[in-house]
C-alpha cells in the first residue's frame, strides 16, 4: 500500500528517532485535522493509528462501552505489549486479556469514503468495537487482520474504537506449544485506511489486494499473472478499468496491461490481467537482490481513484538432491539463521529500528537465509530481507501440539491462507513452512491435518514448496508427516543434546536415506552459550552440569564440528543456526540466566557478539577480519592455556607478552590454533595479526591469570 505523497515525503526525510515519531505524531494530526477534506477526494490514505491510546490489563466490565471511564488506564503507543514488567518475563507471567480504547475523530468529508482499520498483530486473540459495536474478531497471534469501519463512523464526531486482546493459550488456536514467551498486546503498528467507495480491497484477509504469480520465469523472459480484488461500495455500478504497470529499479515503464469491468453494488471480484517480460533483470539473492515494482490503478470517469504498489522480484528455483538450492541456475551455499522477534527491553513490541539492527548484525556475518520461526514475522522484515537478498523460510505457527477439533483445523488453515496472502508478493520467500516438531505423543494422528495444510498451501501459491521441521524424535517416528514434506526437515543438535559435535555428519546421512534420498534441511543446530561462564580446556565440555554450565567456548566448539560436517554434504539444502539472537523463553533456567534460550549467537540486546559469531563471519564474508575468542574470559586460572581465533585470512601471527610465535595455517573451517601457550602471573597481553588482499587486520585482549590456591 502507498501512503499519500506528502506524508511519505514528510515520513521519509526522518529515521525511527525520537523526532521522526514527533513528526509522525503532527502529521497524523494535521492529516485528520485540515488536509482530509482535500486530500481524500480521490485516491487512499493510510494514516498512522499508533499514537492516544488507553491501555489497561486485565478485563474490566463494559469497557467496550463509548461512555466507559478510561482516564485512569495507561497512555500508551503502539507497538505495544503488557508483559515487560519484568525482563525477561519468568515461568507464570500474566497470560489473559487486556484492553486498549483510543478516542479520534472522522471528518464529515468521510462521508463519500470508505474507512478500515489494520492493525500488524494482536497476540493472541483479538475483538474488536468501534461506539460499543463489536465489528470483528480475528485469531491468531501474528497475522496483521483488516476491519471496515464505514457503517459504524460516527461523522464529523468523536468515534471510540476499543480492542480486547487475550495472550492466554486457547485449545481451538494455534500455537498450542511453544519454547518461547508469548507476548500479549497490540504488538505491532497499526493504520487506517481512508479511500473511495471503488477500491483495491484491503479485506483479502488483511493482504495488499494485489497477488503477483511468477507463471514462468528464466533469464529470457518472464510470464505472470497479476490478480487484483476489486470491490464496489458505491451505491450504483460502476464501470472501472484497472490499469498494471511494471517498473524497474530506475522507475522506467517496462509493461503495461489494462482491463474494463463493471462492478454491481456491494460487489468484489477477482481480476486476472498476464502480463510479460523480456530480458529481466533477475532478483539473484544477496548477490543482486534487484526489485521491480507493480503499480495496480483503479481508474472511474477518466480519474485514478486508488493504487496499490507491490514488489516484484523475478527468479527461479529449485531443490536438488544432490546440489542443494539452485537460483536463477546457480548453486547457493545456504549460510542460514532463524530468527525470533524478540528483544530485551520490548519483549515483541519491535519497529523497524530493531529490525534494522537485526539486518545489520546478520548481513555482517554473511548471513544469506533466515528462516522467520516460528510464526508470520513483520511484514517490515520481509521488505528487509527483499531490499537485501535473503532467502526466506516463512513458517505458519503449528508448533509442538495440534488437536483433531473442526475448530483447531479451521484456525490453522485461517492462519496458513493469511501467512501465504499477506507474503507471496515477498520474492525473498522460497518455502512455507507448515509446522515445528510436531510431538509424536499427540493423541491424534497429525499427517491427516498436515495433508490439508500441505493442499491448501499448493493451491494457494502452487510456485514454491512446503515443508516442516521435524525433531529427532519426530524424524523417526512421524514418518507419514515427513514424508509429506516437499523438502524434508530436521532439528537436531549433536553435541548439546545428544552425541558430539562431529555426528551431525552420519545423522543427516542417515535420515536422508530413510526418506529415499531426496536431500534435506538441517533447520536448527547449535548450543547455548552465557557470556559470564567459561573453560579454557578446547577439547570437550567440562565443568558443571549442563543446565547450569553454557561455556561460551564450548558453543564455538559444536558450531565448528556440526557446520564442517554440513558444508561436506551438498545434499543438505540448507543449514539455519539455532539462533541468530538469545530470546525469551520464560520456562527456562540455564546457564546464568532465567527466561532465557541462550542459544543465540548475538546477545538478547544485540549488544555482545559472541565467538561463535566470528566462526561464521570468517566463513561466509570477503572483508577481512581476525578474532581473537576467549576475550571475556579475563580472569585465567591455568597457566597452559590455548589460543584460537577465527579469521579469513590465509596466515595469522601471535604475539603474547611481547613474545612472537610462529604463523599458524587455517584449518578448513579458518580457525587457527595454539596449543599450550603459557601465561605469566598477572596481566598477559595477546595480539594476534592477519594480512588479507594487502590489508592488514588484528585484535588484542589482556587476561589474567591468577594461580589457583591449594
Amino acid at each position: 500500500m502507498i501512503r499519500n505523497a506528502r506524508f511519505h515525503a514528510m515520513l521519509n526525510c526522518f529515521g525511527t528517532s525520537a523526532l521522526f515519531k514527533m513528526c509522525r505524531y503532527l502529521a497524523v494530526s494535521l492529516a485528520i485535522c485540515l488536509l482530509a477534506p482535500m486530500a481524500f477526494a480521490a485516491r487512499r490514505n493510510t494514516i498512522p493509528f499508533d499514537q492516544n491510546w488507553k491501555f489497561h490489563r486485565g478485563d474490566p466490565e463494559n469497557a467496550l462501552e463509548v461512555k466507559f471511564e478510561d482516564a485512569a488506564w495507561d497512555s500508551v503507543s503502539l507497538p505495544h505489549t503488557w508483559n515487560t514488567d519484568t525482563d525477561p518475563p519468568q515461568a507464570g507471567y500474566y497470560r489473559g486479556p487486556g484492553w486498549y480504547r483510543k478516542t479520534f475523530r472522522a471528518p464529515a468529508d468521510w462521508k463519500a469514503h470508505r474507512v478500515f482499520v489494520r492493525f500488524g498483530a494482536a497476540s493472541l486473540v483479538a475483538q474488536v468495537f468501534l461506539n460499543g459495536i463489536q465489528i470483528g474478531e480475528h485469531k491468531g497471534g501474528f497475522a496483521a487482520f483488516c476491519f471496515e469501519l464505514t457503517p459504524y463512523l460516527r461523522l464529523g464526531s468523536a468515534n471510540i474504537i476499543a480492542v480486547r486482546v487475550d495472550n492466554s493459550r486457547r485449545e481451538d488456536v494455534i500455537p498450542l506449544g511453544g519454547d518461547f514467551t508469548v507476548f500479549g498486546g497490540l504488538y505491532r503498528s497499526a493504520l487506517l485506511i481512508v479511500t473511495g467507495p471503488v477500491i483495491i480491497t484491503p479485506l483479502n484477509h488483511a493482504s495488499s489486494g494485489v497477488l503477483v504469480r511468477q507463471k514462468e520465469v528464466s533469464s529470457s523472459r518472464a510470464d505472470l499473472d497479476i490478480t487484483t480484488e476489486v470491490s464496489n461500495g458505491d451505491s450504483v455500478p460502476r464501470m472501472i478499468g484497472v490499469r498494471v504497470t511494471v517498473k524497474d529499479a530506475r522507475n522506467s515503464v517496462v509493461a503495461t496491461a489494462r482491463r474494463q469491468l463493471t462492478l454491481s453494488t456491494g460487489q468484489t471480484r477477482s481480476v486476472v490481467q498476464p502480463l510479460m517480460l523480456t530480458h529481466p533483470h533477475l532478483w539473484d539473492g544477496t548477490a543482486d537482490p534487484y526489485l521491480y515494482s507493480v503499480h495496480v490503478e483503479l481508474i472511474a470517469d477518466g480519474s485514478t481513484v486508488d493504487t496499490v504498489a507491490q514488489p516484484l522480484g523475478l527468479r527461479y528455483f529449485r531443490f536438488d538432491s544432490r546440489h542443494g538450492l539452485i537460483l536463477n541456475g546457480k548453486r547457493v551455499e545456504v549460510h542460514g539463521v532463524c530468527r525470533h522477534q524478540d528483544w530485551a527491553g520490548v519483549g515483541w513490541a519491535i519497529g523497524p529500528r530493531e529490525q534494522d539492527i537485526d539486518m545489520r548484525l546478520m548481513r555482517q556475518m554473511g548471513v544469506n537465509a533466515v528462516r522467520l520461526a516460528h510464526y508470520q514475522h513483520n511484514d517490515y522484515f520481509y521488505q528487509l530481507t527483499d531490499r537485501y537478498g535473503l532467502i526466506v523460510w516463512a513458517e505458519l505457527a503449528m508448533v509442538d501440539w495440534m488437536r483433531d477439533t473442526a475448530a483447531l483445523r479451521e484456525n490453522a488453515r485461517q492462519q496458513l491462507i493469511e501467512l501465504i496472502r499477506q507474503n507471496i508478493n515477498h520474492p525473498s520467500i522460497l518455502m512455507w513452512s507448515l509446522y515445528n516438531e510436531i510431538n509424536p505423543s499427540n493423541t491424534a494422528d497429525p499427517a491427516p491435518l498436515v495433508r490439508e495444510l500441505k493442499e491448501l498451501a499448493n493451491k494457494e501459491d502452487p510456485s514454491r514448496p512446503t515443508t516442516g521441521a521435524l525433531s529427532i524424535d519426530g524424524i523417526e517416528k512421524l514418518h507419514r508427516v515427513g514424508e509429506l514434506n516437499d523438502l524434508l526437515a530436521l532439528n537436531v543438535y549433536p553435541g548439546w543434546y545428544i552425541q558430539t559435535p562431529d555426528d551431525m555428519g552420519p545423522i543427516a546421512d542417515k535420515w536422508n536415506e530413510a526418506y529415499g534420498a531426496r536431500g534435506i534441511i538441517i533447520s536448527e543446530y547449535g548450543a547455548g552459550a552465557s557470556i559470564h561462564q567459561h573453560q579454557q580446556d578446547f577439547s570437550g565440555r567440562t565443568g558443571r552440569a549442563p543446565n547450569s554450565w553454557h561455556p561460551e567456548e564450548w558453543q564455538s566448539i559444536v558450531h565448528e564440528g556440526n557446520y564442517r560436517q554440513i558444508r561436506q554434504r551438498p545434499f543438505i539444502f540448507g543449514a539455519f543456526i539455532w539462533n541468530m539472537f538469545d530470546f525469551a523463553s520464560a520456562n527456562r533456567k540455564e546457564g546464568d540466566q532465567v527466561g532465557i534460550n541462550d542459544k543465540g549467537l548475538v546477545t538478547r540486546d544485540r549488544k555482545v557478539r559472541k565467538d561463535a559469531y566470528f566462526l561464521y563471519q570468517a566463513n561466509w564474508t570477503a572483508q577481512p577480519m581476525l578474532y581473537i575468542t576467549s576475550h571475556r574470559d579475563s580472569t585465567r586460572s591455568a597457566a597452559d592455556t590455548p589460543v584460537k581465533v577465527f579469521s579469513n585470512c590465509d596466515e595469522v601471527s601471535l604475539d603474547v607478552n611481547g613474545r612472537r610465535y610462529g604463523n599458524s595455517h587455517p584449518t578448513d573451517l579458518h580457525v587457527f590454533r595454539w596449543d599450550h601457550i603459557t601465561l605469566t602471573q598477572g596481566e598477559n597481553h595477546v595480539q594476534a595479526t592477519g594480512t588479507c588482499h594487502n590489508q592488514t587486520v588484528h585484535d588484542e585482549v589482556t587476561w589474567t591469570y591468577h594461580p589457583q590456591q591449594p
